[in-house]
């Protein structure tokens, strides 16, 4: 008798994202929660709304000045989001 590869639960899972074509609309999610994570949590208090669409991350401000700041430091926080993830999930990050 043949025994069958045992698959670990988060194999298994990944291979079923992959099979249904929702493994990068998780990684975007994964992007978004590890937003407060990533920028602290002072930051993350001025952040209101976030959301990502095709490698974009739209992130909303309660505040011009931290908007500003945010927008100029831009290129580090994707590399910061983008290690933290284990792969190139974010492209850019749009300040509103």
């Amino acid at each position: 008798m043949k025994q069958a590869k045992t698959l670990k639960l988060e194999e298994l899972m990944g291979l079923y994202l992959k099979q249904t074509g929702l493994e990068r609309k998780f990684k975007e999610m994964e992007a978004c929660l590890a937003w407060p994570e990533v920028v602290g949590q002072v930051i993350a208090a001025y952040t209101g709304e976030i959301n990502m669409t095709n490698g974009k991350l739209f992130v909303r401000f309660t505040s011009p000045v931290v908007r500003n700041e945010m927008s100029m430091v831009k290129e580090g926080l994707v590399k910061a989001l983008n290690d933290k993830l284990g792969e190139q999930v974010v492209k850019d990050i749009i300040c509103r």
